[in-house]
């Protein structure tokens, strides 16, 4: 089935954007995107819900993959369950702005997952960590050290990120033939198995 939903949609215009249900019945309107600067993603969609759930005095935290955006109607639908609405955590739409400031740290990020969480949605650290992935965008854990050693061969260590040495080459004769040594240890330390002589 081909995918008929418009791929840009510009923010500067949602003030036209109204979220419905499937059924076509009205039930509020998207109030903003927030983004996560960090990760270049929609952390969540801010919708004001008034409309046949007559929620006026909050706005709700809502996963960008819960709405489907429908280009005929220039509507948003969301397909979730009137009660499921009522009881999710929501927003004061006075201070919202002020609250989501204060979210600078990584542990921050449970405070979305919260809104995901009460949607039934993947939480949003497993988003996060599945960009960083596919991006290549991951924390470096370990590093390999070159060196000479006192009789002149070429030495490399493993270094764990405390920093400590946790393996020890033999010497080489040559930076390349040390080099050579580590693209050894990473093509098979997948499939190395322990070879436990102690018992």
């Amino acid at each position: 089935m081909e995918n008929t939903s418009a791929r840009f949609v510009p923010s500067i215009r949602l003030a036209q954007y109204d979220v419905i249900n499937k059924n076509g019945d009205d039930m509020g309107q998207v109030q903003t995107f927030v983004i996560d600067m960090h990760e270049g993603l929609v952390a969540f969609v801010l919708v004001s819900f008034g409309g046949f759930l007559g929620i006026s005095d909050k706005w709700f935290a809502l996963p960008w993959s819960a709405l489907k955006w429908n280009p005929e109607t220039m509507k948003f639908i969301l397909d979730m369950p009137e009660l499921v609405l009522k009881d999710a955590p929501g927003m004061d739409k006075e201070k919202w702005l002020a609250d989501i400031d204060k979210w600078r740290k990584e542990e921050d990020l449970a405070l979305i997952d919260s809104y995901y969480a009460n949607h039934g949605y993947e939480t949003y650290q497993g988003i996060v960590r599945l960009m960083a992935i596919k991006r290549g965008h991951h924390a470096v854990e370990a590093k390999y050290e070159v060196n000479n050693d006192k009789a002149g061969e070429f030495r490399f260590k493993l270094i764990a990120p405390n920093g400590e040495a946790i393996a020890i080459s033999q010497g080489y004769n040559s930076k390349a033939g040390a080099l050579g040594g580590i693209e050894s240890v990473r093509e098979n330390s997948s499939t190395v198995v322990i070879d436990d002589r102690t018992v």
